[in-house]
């Protein structure tokens, strides 16, 4: 999934949130007089994948609901967006220059704030106006939904208020003509941690659209044992490496953990993605 959530924590004066949810977590570490609330919304889809060609109109809705038990009043803007190293979303804050890949000055949104009974939906609409002299690629760009500043809710922590708020970022991603992704295979290596391992394949994306790569893979050692291995669906960006997790599948594997393969170990397989495929066969001669 594309939408992540993060939190940040800042004096009740000051200036627009980071966005994130606050984890009901954190209100279990105060004391039994604080105040705890939550930025109480279900929001789906969680991400969009349009296409369109130069000159085109897209128009598409995000379905809002109230989750909380009091009226609620949103306040919906656009912003831009790229991955962390860590695999993160990272939001602008609105003053930052526009990246190369935005979207934003051809979107529209249907309104800057709305208010919400519980347990009532709203049908959001925004519109991307894709310029006839657009060139092929991809562009992105999210819209943030969340509470306005006037309903968040605070904790007291002796004399200092904290917000305690949130927010929700929905992605989009747009391919223009004749954008595509193009992935080429790297190399395999293990990721090793105190709990387990797991093999991990690096892929770069030379196309100019984003790629998501899916299949499975079969992974067999050096007494004949088999497992299944799914390929985590993880987007990476126009002109970005990143390392894809393979990961275990127990219900159709012979073992329950990657240790328990005996070396050398070999990866045969189909690594998918819209409009290309690579065929996997290697032998990884590292042990576990």
């Amino acid at each position: 999934c594309d939408m992540r959530l993060f939190m940040k924590l800042k004096p009740i004066d000051s200036r627009p949130l980071l966005w994130g949810f606050i984890l009901l977590a954190a209100c279990l570490l105060l004391p039994e007089t604080a105040l705890c609330g939550a930025f109480a919304a279900r929001i789906s889809p969680p991400n969009f994948e349009l296409k369109a060609k130069p000159g085109e109109l897209l128009r598409d809705v995000i379905l809002i609901e109230n989750a909380g038990e009091d009226e609620a009043t949103y306040q919906v803007r656009t912003a831009d967006w790229d991955l962390s190293d860590k695999g993160g979303v990272q939001i602008y804050p609105a003053d930052r220059p526009l990246p190369s890949a935005s979207c934003r000055p051809w979107t529209r949104i249907e309104q800057r704030a709305f208010k919400l009974q519980p347990g009532r939906r709203k049908t959001f609409r925004f519109e991307v106006h894709v310029p006839e002299d657009a060139a092929s690629g991809e562009c992105r760009f999210a819209i943030v939904i969340s509470p306005a500043p006037e309903t968040v809710d605070a904790m007291n922590m002796g004399n200092i208020q904290i917000p305690v708020a949130g927010a929700i970022a929905v992605v989009v991603y747009v391919a223009i003509g004749e954008a595509k992704p193009d992935l080429e295979f790297k190399r395999i290596d293990l990721k090793r941690n105190t709990a387990e391992s797991s093999p991990v394949v690096f892929l770069h994306n030379k196309g100019n659209a984003h790629a998501r790569p899916f299949g499975n893979v079969q992974i067999s050692d050096a007494d004949g044992k088999k497992a299944e291995l799914i390929i985590s669906p993880y987007p990476i960006l126009p002109g970005r490496a990143s390392a894809i997790n393979l990961s275990l599948d127990p219900e159709f594997s012979e073992i329950q953990d990657i240790n328990d393969l005996k070396p050398p170990l070999r990866l045969k397989g189909l690594i998918e993605w819209e409009g290309g495929a690579y065929k996997l066969d290697t032998v990884f001669p590292e042990t576990p």
